[in-house]
């Protein structure tokens, strides 16, 4: 020990300057008493409290993020403010203001200010049977709220019919495209004022603010070049950059109803139009629909003729392949009722592994997927944006509309509830979901260490939302269980779990594989399929009922 080499320790005095070179004296830099260790214990403890707290924010802003984008889909979120009792939204480059307590409301406003006043109160002028489709859909509206209006101001329900269906459609389709950066003052709104135009130009509208809130971006062709011929726009995948030429048409109808142009030749006359990338075609029957076996022999019926159509020649040519989207609203058709159907049906034209494939394994349909992803997003974004957001930020209904709402149940908030021993106490939640109509909470009260569970009833408004919003509901994002219908929802959602799973524990649970040295020169990614096509088929195997896969049809018949 006598041997140990010695270091003095200089002593800096307290009027010399700071050694972290700040130019200020040592008393007042790291000389202060914020520098000393129970300070600097302080501090740390404090760091870390800020650290858990963004932690909560980031988790916070990431679920309300989701929440949103599943209101309003992956276009440009609604960019709006209350101020003064006054709410202001912002579309593409301009801004309404209005007194307006829900989204719908600013629509019914914008749809107003875009298609003018002057040409409304002119329709309105007519006897009603002559009157635009628009603005006789527009006078079942005002009688509904005439009936439904308990004051003034007041926010109140009335029934979601076929003509508010239809009308509020088109209000948000056409804010969709105005606000993602198109110019729809042009030759789009005359053609929807005009009587024999105003079907296929709906359409079109429709078909434009799917792809928008499915995550493309739009490109117009010009409308006044008339030396060629030329798809609606140019569709972009933002996601992957993969461009389509789109083209939409509608089934014009006869006075009186009748049938109108066949399928086969609405497909030829949208193929021949020139187009400088793959092609998405969206064919819409317009038909009055009003039953679940109607609608399926139809789609089945357009269908088989797509299939059929296949030799079609164009300009004695093989007909170019395209991806093929056959609809159907039938709002328009169901005026008076609540009772409405949307009909959406994929399938590949000349594409032969798109859609309807029986593909030697799963991995082959999951790879034959990958190939043709940005179709199979933008079906899976008409089935979930289907409805027109309530509230401008992606807020829940029941936190914004209710008129005494309850706080909200959020993940990291403290409560006053009662303790285990009856006690009121101040604790955090820490887990939650919904059984039936209640809330089983998990909370912790960090003064006793103890955690405890407590129930809350849900309003019905609250379990709406919930509804819907599952996954995000109590403020964070929480997966919830997820119902697999076929063999590829089962597959992927064993590709989910596993996704991260190390190559040698893969190897391992495939330890039944007959190849067990092929299996070292798979990717993680394989073996990750592979393992889920094996569980998959095992599941199957021990009687989990699944439906056969098909062409992707969606819908949502009621």
């Amino acid at each position: 020990m006598a041997n140990l080499p010695y270091r003095g320790v200089p002593k800096i005095g307290r009027n010399d300057p700071c050694f972290c070179g700040s130019g200020r004296k040592f008393k007042f830099c790291h000389g202060g008493v914020q520098h000393t260790l129970p300070a600097l214990l302080t501090h740390d403890k404090i760091e870390k409290e800020i650290v858990e707290q963004g932690q909560r924010h980031f988790e916070k802003h990431k679920a309300h993020e989701l929440q949103r984008q599943k209101q309003q889909g992956l276009g440009r979120a609604i960019i709006s403010i209350e101020h003064k009792s006054y709410r202001f939204v912002a579309v593409g480059s301009k801004l309404h203001y209005g007194k307006w307590k829900t989204f719908s409301d600013f629509l019914g406003n914008y749809i107003k200010q875009t298609l003018g006043g002057e040409w409304g109160n002119a329709e309105i002028a007519k006897p009603l049977a002559e009157r635009h489709p628009l603005m006789q859909w527009y006078d079942k509206i005002c009688r509904l709220q005439a009936a439904h209006a308990k004051e003034p101001g007041a926010l109140f329900s009335m029934p979601i019919t076929g003509a508010v269906s239809a009308y509020n459609r088109l209000a948000y389709n056409l804010y969709l495209i105005a606000h993602n950066g198109k110019d729809i003052q042009t030759r789009l709104i005359a053609r929807l004022k005009n009587k024999e135009n105003f079907q296929g130009a709906f359409f079109e509208t429709q078909v434009a603010a799917w792809l928008i809130k499915a995550g493309f971006e739009l490109e117009y062709e010009n409308e006044t070049d008339g030396l060629t011929t030329h798809c609606e726009f140019t569709a972009t995948y933002i996601a992957t950059d993969e461009k389509y030429s789109v083209e939409a048409k509608s089934r014009a109808t006869k006075p009186g109803g009748s049938v109108r142009t066949p399928v086969g030749r609405q497909l030829g006359q949208a193929l021949t139009k020139k187009a400088e990338h793959r092609r998405l075609v969206f064919l819409d029957l317009n038909k009055a629909l009003h039953t679940r076996e109607q609608a399926d022999r139809a789609f089945d019926r357009a269908d088989q003729i797509i299939g059929s159509s296949e030799t079609m020649e164009i300009e004695g040519a093989p007909a170019p392949p395209a991806y093929v989207c056959i609809t159907n609203m039938n709002d328009q058709y169901a005026l008076d009722t609540s009772a409405l159907a949307t009909m959406i049906l994929f399938r590949g034209f000349k594409i032969d592994d798109f859609m309807g494939v029986e593909f030697p394994s799963l991995r082959d349909a999951a790879r034959a997927r990958e190939r043709h992803w940005p179709m199979f997003q933008l079906f899976k974004s008409i089935e979930q944006h289907r409805e027109i957001p309530q509230t401008f930020g992606g807020e829940l209904p029941s936190e914004v509309f209710a008129p005494n709402p309850q706080p909200r149940l959020q993940i990291g908030q403290f409560y006053a509830v009662p303790g285990p021993d009856g006690i009121e106490v101040n604790a955090k939640l820490t887990q939650a979901t919904v059984v039936n109509d209640k809330a089983f909470c998990a909370l912790h009260d960090p003064a006793t260490d103890e955690s405890f569970l407590v129930t809350f009833d849900m309003t019905p408004p609250e379990l709406e939302d919930y509804a819907k919003h599952p996954d995000t509901y109590f403020g964070v994002y929480q997966q919830q269980t997820r119902k697999s219908e076929t063999a590829m929802d089962l597959f992927d959602f064993f590709v989910d779990g596993y996704r991260d799973t190390p190559k040698e524990r893969l190897i391992e649970l495939l330890a039944h594989y007959a190849n067990q040295e092929g299996l070292y020169d798979m990717s993680q990614k394989e073996l990750v399929e592979l393992l889920a096509e094996s569980y998959t088929m095992s599941a199957i195997a021990n009687g989990f009922a699944v439906k056969p896969l098909r062409k992707t049809k969606g819908n949502n018949f009621k």
